[in-house]
């Protein structure tokens, strides 16, 4: 049967996102938005979200996720709010849209070493399912036979060395260290980005279901670091 049509908002936000994320590395390009989407309405029916104005919330989340992301900040100007509060003023779910994709990112959860604050509006959608939805699909294309190569492709993009067995991991980064990380001119490898991150995603999914689609993507992760390692010395 032919699929439902589109609805012109959400033609609308794809055409935007394309255009924001037209020079971003193949780590979080377009196709990165439409596989966390196809994650987040997968996750949405495992979780029995069924009414449309949730799903559409899941999915303008979804889609809106990385315009701005602070992790290619020094190539833009102007903050999310300021980007989509054109193309989200009429829609009624702009706030819960917005605070979703403000608390979503593994930055956010790190302990930082200032006293954390973190206002109601955050304590709130953290309770959240559609955050939950969101902030799991984001994480299942992070890990994975995706998640490998985006890992490598984001590190290629930031001339990283692949692995280099001299500088160890670190382990128990805080925010400010995982951020200070990406500035310009900081060395750090991609295999390392595995143990500081990806490999502590399975344990950080928030849905009964993302839990459990993320286990056989960090499967995937192990087998492939310890070929790595494997073949590294020469096996």
């Amino acid at each position: 049967k032919m699929p439902e049509a589109k609805d012109e908002f959400i033609n609308q936000i794809e055409r935007f996102v394309q255009n924001e994320l037209r020079n971003h590395d193949g780590s979080h390009d377009w196709w990165h938005i439409h596989r966390v989407r196809n994650n987040a309405l997968t996750l949405a029916k495992h979780e029995g979200i069924t009414s449309k104005e949730d799903l559409q919330i899941i999915e303008v989340a979804s889609l809106l996720h990385d315009v701005r992301d602070w992790k290619y900040a020094k190539e833009q100007r102007g903050s999310l709010e300021d980007v989509v509060e054109d193309i989200l003023k009429d829609y009624p779910h702009k706030k819960t849209t917005l605070d979703v994709i403000n608390n979503i990112g593994f930055k956010e959860e790190l302990k930082t070493e200032t006293k954390s604050t973190m206002d109601d509006a955050s304590y709130a959608i953290r309770g959240d399912v559609k955050f939950k939805i969101v902030s799991d699909a984001d994480r299942l294309d992070a890990i994975g036979a995706i998640g490998i190569g985006r890992t490598f492709c984001f590190g290629g993009a930031k001339k990283n060395p692949m692995h280099d067995p001299t500088i160890p991991p670190n382990i128990n980064l805080t925010r400010e260290e995982y951020q200070a990380a990406h500035n310009p001119g900081m060395v750090n490898t991609t295999i390392n980005h595995f143990h500081e991150k990806l490999l502590k995603l399975k344990d950080m999914m928030k849905t009964e279901s993302g839990t459990n689609m993320a286990r056989r993507r960090h499967e995937v992760m192990e087998r492939f670091l310890k070929d790595f390692h494997d073949e590294w010395e020469g096996h």
